[in-house]
């Protein structure tokens, strides 16, 4: 007993009341903080809208989510890749691609490659357009 007359320090503490809380260090939350948005990341898609051009007319516009695989952004590759999950293998490969982009008070197509990152039209609006490819031309013969 103690000088108050109660009993001893801990005598009436439960056991899950005992445990002692600990912290983890703060090296560790930036770890588990990266690996959230890593994770976050990966599970990010970006609405696109994109229209097809055919015999020189373009089609209405279609609707697809696209998953992101860089951190910088909407890459056209990620397009591609759906697009070929979505409608047959290969199917992107049939079309050159550009994206809409504002410039001065108007729009325009700005063309890209497989690699490109693909900028919205504003916010997180993406706005595609597959034009497609014509035969390789012929060559030209100085004779």
């Amino acid at each position: 007993e103690n000088m108050e007359g109660g009993k001893k320090c801990g005598q009436l503490i439960s056991p899950g009341r005992a445990k002692v809380w600990t912290e983890k260090s703060p090296k560790h939350h930036h770890y588990d903080w990266q690996k959230q948005q890593q994770q976050q990341q990966r599970n990010r898609k970006v609405p696109v809208v994109y229209y097809l051009c055919r015999n020189r007319l373009m089609e209405h516009p279609h609707f697809m989510e696209v998953p992101l695989s860089s951190p910088d952004g909407l890459l056209l590759r990620d397009v591609t890749e759906r697009l070929n999950a979505l409608r047959g293998r290969g199917i992107a490969t049939k079309y050159s691609w550009s994206c809409k982009r504002s410039y001065n008070s108007s729009y325009v197509w700005h063309d890209l490659g497989e690699d490109d990152l693909i900028l919205p039209v504003h916010d997180n609006e993406y706005v595609l357009k597959g034009s497609e490819l014509i035969g390789e031309p012929e060559p030209i013969s100085y004779s």
